[in-house]
This record gives structure tokens, C-alpha cells and sequence, in this order.
């Protein structure tokens, strides 16, 4: 929904418009950004941005004749513009935006217009007139939510003599500007006033405080302001986060209604029942349109009324509006994929697209006993928190700025490295660290995944416990991606590294130990390898990926154990490190094949993620890591490398990971294989930024086997997760890495080895990479025949080592160093 308002209320640069067509349909924009007229002759406009943009969108009307109303769409790629719901709705999580990807407005005036819900990432926008008048637009575009990079000029940057490789460098860098927050950058969802609280469409918000109901009641009052109003009720917080879906449509006697409502999707004067994540098809995302109920009466807005929901122990679901029942229906009448409807989980309020409520009065009771388990007038801003629809109260990184906007905590391992080389976003990198240890639970874990919107101090237990199914009671974040831990911790030890910020590992260094503590109480004292109860790397029980990786994060963490003068706990992160390692090359080295098996009861099977690991962590050794190189032959196919040797490249579902081909990226560089560091970037990142359609100037989550988007509309293409060349362009290619140990923390001791770009067949390059000094060291070099001509320039207090073919010189800070070198 909009507003109109005087003037832009932001003190950064919109992100404005490129390109414009207009037609009867979406198209390709290929006129310059100018004033343009709708009418029924025309009445599409396709905007083009260029790149991913995220924002509050603004329209900025110059003429309408009449009554118009325009139809507005959102996407990532083209191809949204032509679907019903564009590219969402985006319903794993609400995230502080508007669920919706489709608003509708009327306009009769001209002036600026503001959205009052944020659109997380787009680089394409369509208006649509569906009246017979006409409007002309001014200007159209976004008041930022995120850092604009191409404004503002990030600390880190990296350029080459060949221009690909600096456009792929900066997909990363765009992804991780466009999921890093600001705090407060994202407002709140909903309004709070002495007559309730005023809810636009989306979907609906869950309270913290109802993760561990079952087999309530729960009573309400409901005003429609536009359309009709939605619910949820029973649906964990915690995974899996599927529960019932309700929504109510008004009268078709209300006059407000738009041109383009879907009265078959939501029948007027109706409840519809859907189980969930919606009552439409969302890719991955499992969603059931059950049933349609007609309202004995007419709902009319502006009206309060009183809805009252029944679940029983024995699986009936009731609905009564204003004392009179629409629906008492058994949940095992729907079949939902084979599963029973369960009756536990939390309740919330939201509503569908361009729908509006206010909500007041909230009551639960026991079913069976009546007793009161909760209420609430909704009428304090302490709501904002309770529903977790609050402004962001921290500057975190999110895994995407379209979808899931949640701060994922294995995604970081990429994101903090790539803000690292490239926007130096530092504050976002340990305000995110410092939200995970805010959510922290006393067995040590923090979650594989925490919302924005709520506080960790009130909705910690209901997001750590709260799952549902088998899932009731027990810690879920040891149960779903359990390795995700070792992630977070590897995270933490890299943005040490990266930043130097002794001072935050020392304040928050006790949290650490006790994750650290969880991560070693699951080694089997049988085989001394990880056992887990599933994992997203690998195997959970002995796998090589979530070995080699636990080896790499203790390895780290022994290095900040240095840093902050624990010297014992430094030895037992060593100790604990060297000993995994002897086991995993005991037990899950394949001699015959020369690769780390999958895992002890898979020793045939191999994967890019273990490849990856086992060499980045020290494991392998040069014939290993050689060999474990090469047998990837059989898993390379025309956009990357599959994940494992288990994966079927002819199942049309497959899909290419830029998250794990980033671990295997960083690997190949590691070892100096140029060929394969060379061919991987061309055949993964090179397909992000050659096709037009669908180019956001950002990294994206998934590829299919096609080269495309690997999860259709879903895929985000902003995601930091795949931006890994960002990272490791310039501390391979143009040579600059930290020293190695706690020394090099914060590049106060670094090396600068351009060997991989010289082998990779460049013929220049150039970085600047960000130090604990706050100033960067400039690095440039360029090979002109045999001689090699290298400029380096570096703060005070840092001193580096360049080497190359045998030729070492030390590099002292505060001095630029010019020299030559015969190759």
C-alpha cells in the first residue's frame, strides 16, 4: 500500500529508473528513462534498474484524468513480470517487506506517492493501467534501504585486464551490500494505535509467545480496511514452519474494491482454508488451497467483527464470525502429502495482496478447560516485537535482499569474507556475529536461521524449542543443519582474521568456548569424527566435508585463542584440529581413487564440499589435494561442478551450487590450479552476467543445468552465499592475504603472491584491501614480456612479504614500494 507525501524522506539517492518500454505487455526496456503516459492504447510500462535494487517504491505522477487504478509488479528477473504473482509471494519468512511482489493502487491526483512496505530486491518493475483513463508519470524508483555501491565507493575493490573477472567481482560485492542491513533501515510492519493495530497485506505475523499452544481457541476482533484479513493458527515458529491458513474476504457490496482482485482465489464474502506456507504454488515451499466457505452474512467494511478458531485434541477446526459458525470440518478430511494437520504451534495476522485490517482484543484459551492462556489488546508497541514486525534492531546480513531475509548462519561464512574485500561493511559483519550470541541457548547453540523483526530476548525458546512434529521440545538448532555451527564458528574466526577486531573476540570469547564446547561433544569416541543428526555439507555422521570443515573452524579458532592470550584453550583447539585430521585420513581417505569418501559408510562416493574442505583445512596434502583435484572431472558439467558423485546430472530438478562451487573456488586457488580456478569462474559466474533477462548485478543462490536461475522465480539473485570470486580475486589472483597465525590478523602481517593470476594468463591486476589501521594496502602489478612491474602502497604499522619464483621482499608499511622483477 501507498501514501502520498510531499517529498522523498531519505537522505540517500533514490535508486532510479534506466530504461523504460512501453507497450501492451512486458518487454525488454531499451528507451532512456523519460516522463511517460499510459492510456488504454499503451498500457504497460517495463522499468528497467539495471541492477538490484531494494527500497520503498515511489511514483511520482504528474497527470491523471479520472479515477485510475495501475497494477504494480516487482521481479528479480523479466520473466516475473508476465506471471499473476510475479516472482513470490515470499512466504518462508515476512522479513520486514511486503510479502507481495503485486500491489494494486487508485490514483486521482497527482503528486508523490510513497509505498509503505518495503520490495527487498528487484531489478525489474512493470505498471499496468487496468481503468480506461490515462496518468502520466514523472519519475519512478525506490528510496534505498541498503548501501548503493555504485554510489558509494566500497573500501575493498579488485581490477584485472580482464573485464569479466571484474564484473564477477562485483556480483558479490553487490549481493552482500543489497543483504546487509543497516540497523533501523527497515521499518516497522505494522501500526500500532489505541484502536488496535493496523495490518496491510502480508503474510501473517506470529506471535512469540504462542510456539508451545496446542489445542487452544483463539478469539479475535477484526476490522477490514480494504479487502479482508488473513490468519494462521497452529504453526510452529521452528521448524517446520507450516501451520493453517485462513483468510476472510469481504462483501462484494464494499465499493473499494480493485479491478483486478482474484475472486476466484478468494471468493467474496468466504474463508478460505489453506495449509502451509500459502494457498498457491511456491516452488519449494509446500502449500494446499483445502476448502472455500461461505459467510452466512455479508462482511462489510469498516466494521468490527468477533472471529473465534477451535482447535480440538481430537483434529476438528472450527470458525465462528460474530457468533454465527462458518465451518466445523475433521483436518484429516485434507490430504497435505501424506502428513496429519497438527494442532500446536503459534498463531498471527496478516492478510493477502492489497488487503488491509485492523486487529484488536486477542484471546486464547484451553479448549478443553477454558482456562485463559493469553491476551492481548494489541494496543502497546510492545507488539511490534512479540509479532516480530519491530525495525530491525541491529545491523545484520541477511542470506538475500528479495528472499529468505533471514540471518542464515552457514550463508555467512561467504558473506563476512566478501564484505571483507569489498564494502567493508564491518559493522553489519559483527553486529550479525553478535545477533547470533544473542540468540545463543545455554547447550551453545545459536540458530541456523534467526528473523529480524523479533527480539532474541523474548522469542530465543521459541525458536530453539518451538518446532513441531518430532521436533517438540527438543533444541532444533542441533537438529536441522546441525553443521551450520561449525560454519558460524568459522565465520566468527574470518571476520577476526579479516578485521582484526581482537577487542569483539575478547568481549564475546566465553560465548564462543561454549559453541566451540557443543562442536566437540559431538565427535565419536569410536571413529574421533563428527557425529550429527543430518547436515547440510555432508553426511552427518563421519562425512568428510563436516570433518574437514570442523578441522578448518578449530584450526581458526585456535589462531583467535592466540589473539586474546588463552594459550591452554589455543592448545586444545590445535590438539582437537590434528587429531580429526590424523582420523579423517585414516578413515576416509580412498587410496584406490585418491579422494575423501563421502562419509565411513559411503567410501566410494565423493564431494565437491569435502574436495573443498579437506584441502582448505589442512588436511590434504599436496599429492591428496592433487589428486582429490582431478577426480572432480566426473562431477564438472557445463556450469560448474555437481555436488557429489550422488547427484543425478539428467534429473532436470538438479541444480549448481555457487555456495559450495565458492568452497571448491577458494580450494582450486589455494593449490594454484589456474586451469580449474579459470574454467570454474567462467562456466558458474560467467552465466550470472551474460544474460540480460535475467543479470542482476548480484551473485545468485542456485543455477540450473540449463545455465538459468536453478529455482525458477524463487531463486534469489542477490545472495551473498554465491560471491566467493569477490573474496578470492584479490587474495589470489592479485595476490594479498593475510599472514598466516594471529599475526596477520587485521593484514598487519600479509603476503602478496600474484603467481595464480600470472598462470591464469593476465596481464595485469590491481586491489585494495581494507587492514586494522582503517587504511588499505594498494597493490597493483603488470607483466610487460618477461618483467614483471609491481606497485604497492600500505599503511603504517603493516608489513608484508612478496613472493614469486623464489624472489622474496619484505614490504614495509607507510612507503610505496615500485620494483621489478624478471620472470
Amino acid at each position: 500500500m501507498f501514501s502520498i507525501v510531499a517529498a522523498l524522506q531519505s537522505s540517500m539517492p533514490a535508486f532510479s529508473s534506466v530504461r523504460l518500454a512501453l507497450s501492451s505487455e512486458p518487454s525488454i526496456a531499451s528507451l532512456n528513462f523519460s516522463t511517460f503516459e499510459l492510456s488504454s492504447s499503451v498500457p504497460v510500462a517495463t522499468i528497467d534498474y539495471g541492477i538490484e535494487g531494494a527500497g520503498y517504491p515511489f511514483l511520482d505522477v504528474e497527470s491523471v484524468t479520472g479515477k485510475v487504478q495501475v497494477e504494480i509488479k516487482y521481479s528479480e528477473q523479466l520473466a516475473g513480470l508476465y506471471e499473476n504473482f510475479s516472482d513470490g509471494p515470499l512466504v518462508y519468512a515476512s522479513g520486514l517487506t511486503n510479502t507481495y511482489r503485486v500491489e494494486t493502487l487508485e490514483i486521482s491526483l497527482p503528486g508523490r506517492i510513497e509505498a509503505l512496505q518495503l520490495q527487498g530486491g528487484q531489478r525489474w518493475q512493470s505498471i499496468r493501467l487496468l481503468t480506461d483513463e490515462s496518468i502520466t508519470f514523472r519519475d519512478v524508483g525506490f528510496i534505498p534501504s541498503v548501501l548503493d555501491i555504485d554510489r558509494s565507493k566500497a573500501p575493498g575493490s579488485f581490477r584485472s585486464s580482464n573485464e569479466h573477472l571484474d564484473e564477477i567481482w562485483r556480483l558479490g560485492a553487490r549481493a552482500a551490500a543489497l543483504s546487509c542491513l543497516e540497523e533501523g533501515s527497515q521499518k516497522d510492519l505494522w501500526e500500532i494505535s489505541h484502536e488496535g493495530v493496523f495490518v496491510r497485506g502480508m503474510k501473517p505475523a506470529l506471535t512469540s509467545q504462542g510456539a508451545f499452544l496446542e489445542n487452544y481457541t483463539l478469539r479475535f476482533k477484526a476490522n477490514i480496511q480494504k479487502g479482508g484479513f488473513a490468519w494462521s493458527i497452529a504453526q510452529p515458529l521452528a521448524s517446520p514452519a507450516k501451520g493453517i491458513q485462513l483468510y476472510l474476504t469481504g462483501s462484494t457490496r464494499n465499493d473499494s474494491a480493485f479491478v483486478s482482485v482474484n475472486s476466484t482465489l478468494l471468493p467474496p464474502n468466504s474463508i478460505v482454508l489453506g495449509y502451509g506456507f500459502s494457498i498457491v504454488n511456491i516452488t519449494t515451499l509446500a502449500s494446499y488451497y483445502l476448502d472455500s466457505f461461505n459467510l452466512p452474512f455479508e462482511v462489510e467494511e469498516d466494521t468490527w467483527n468477533d472471529v473465534k478458531t477451535i482447535l480440538t485434541k481430537t483434529g476438528y477446526l472450527a470458525v465462528s464470525v460474530n457468533g454465527q459458525q462458518v465451518f466445523n470440518k475433521s483436518l484429516d478430511d485434507y490430504y497435505v502429502g501424506g502428513q496429519t494437520i497438527p494442532t500446536r504451534g503459534s498463531f498471527g495476522f496478516g492478510g493477502w495482496q492489497d488487503q488491509a485490517s485492523l486487529f484488536k482484543d486477542v484471546e486464547v484459551h484451553d479448549t478443553t478447560n477454558g482456562s485463559l492462556l493469553y491476551e492481548n489488546d494489541l494496543t502497546d508497541d510492545s507488539v511490534l516485537s512479540e509479532y516480530g514486525v519491530q525495525s530491525n534492531t541491529a545491523s545484520v546480513c541477511l542470506d538475500g535482499p528479495k528472499r529468505d531475509r533471514l540471518v542464515w548462519l552457514g550463508d555467512f561464512y561467504h558473506t563476512v569474507r566478501v564484505l571483507g574485500a569489498s564494502t567493508g561493511q564491518f559493522r553489519a559483519a559483527k553486529g550479525t556475529l553478535q545477533w547470533f550470541l544473542d540468540w545463543q541457548i545455554k547447550e551453545g547453540l545459536i540458530p541456523y536461521a534467526s528473523p529480524i523483526g523479533y527480539s532474541p530476548q523474548t522469542a530465543r525458546d521459541a525458536y530453539a524449542y518451538g518446532g513441531g512434529g518430532q521436533l517438540k521440545g527438543y533444541p532444533v538448532w542441533a537438529i536441522i543443519l546441525p553443521d551450520y555451527q561449525i560454519l558460524g564458528l568459522l565465520s566468527f574466526c574470518e571476520y577476526v582474521r579479516i578485521s582484526g577486531d581482537v577487542d569483539f573476540a575478547n568481549a564475546t570469547w566465553p560465548q564462543w568456548q561454549l559453541l566451540a564446547s557443543w562442536i566437540l561433544n559431538q565427535t565419536s569416541t569410536a571413529t574421533g569424527l563428527p557425529t550429527l543428526v543430518g547436515g547440510f555439507l555432508g553426511p552427518g555422521n563421519g562425512s568428510s566435508a563436516i570433518s574437514c570443515a570442523t578441522v578448518q573452524a578449530f584450526k581458526s579458532l585456535a589462531n583467535v585463542a592466540d589473539a586474546v592470550l588463552d594459550n591452554q584453550s589455543a592448545k586444545t583447539y590445535q590438539t582437537a584440529a590434528e587429531t580429526m585430521a590424523r582420523n579423517i585420513n585414516d578413515r576416509l581417505w580412498n587410496a584406490a581413487l585418491g579422494v575423501y569418501a563421502v562419509s565411513e559408510s559411503n567410501t566410494v562416493d565423493y564431494s565437491i564440499a569435502g574436495t573443498a574442505f579437506c584441502i582448505l583445512g589442512g588436511v590434504a596434502n599436496a599429492t591428496q589435494a592433487s589428486s582429490s583435484i582431478a577426480a572432480l572431472d566426473r562431477l564438472k558439467v557445463d556450469f560448474g561442478y555437481l555436488d557429489s558423485t550422488l547427484v543425478n546430472a539428467s534429473n532436470p530438478d538438479t541444480t549448481i551450487s555457487p555456495n559450495t562451487n565458492g568452497f571448491l573456488l577458494e580450494a582450486f586457488a589455494s593449490q594454484n590450479a589456474s586451469g580449474s580456478t579459470q574454467s570454474l569462474l567462467d562456466s558458474l559466474w560467467m552465466r550470472m552476467i551474460t544474460n540480460n533477462k535475467t543479470y542482476t548485478g548480484a551473485s545468485w543462490e542456485y543455477i540450473s543445468m540449463s545455465g538459468d536461475p536453478g529455482l525458477g522465480l524463487f531463486t534469489s539473485l542477490g545472495h551473498p552465499w554465491g560471491g566467493a570470486p569477490t573474496y578470492v580475486l584479490p587474495e589470489y589472483v592479485t595476490g594479498v592475504r593475510t599472514a598466516v597465525g594471529a599475526d596477520g590478523f587485521g593484514y598487519k602481517r600479509w603476503t602478496f603472491s600474484p603467481q595464480l593470476g600470472l598462470d591464469m594468463g593476465l596481464e595485469e591486476a590491481s586491489s585494495e584491501t581494507m587492514t586494522v589501521s582503517g587504511e588499505p594496502i594498494r597493490v597493483s602489478w603488470k607483466l610487460s614480456g618477461r618483467t614483471l612491474s609491481v606497485v604497492v602502497d600500505a599503511p603504517n604499522g603493516t608489513t608484508g612479504t612478496f613472493q614469486i619464483n623464489g624472489t622474496t621482499r619484505s614490504l614495509v608499511g607507510s612507503f610505496t614500494h615500485k620494483f621489478d622483477v624478471e620472470l
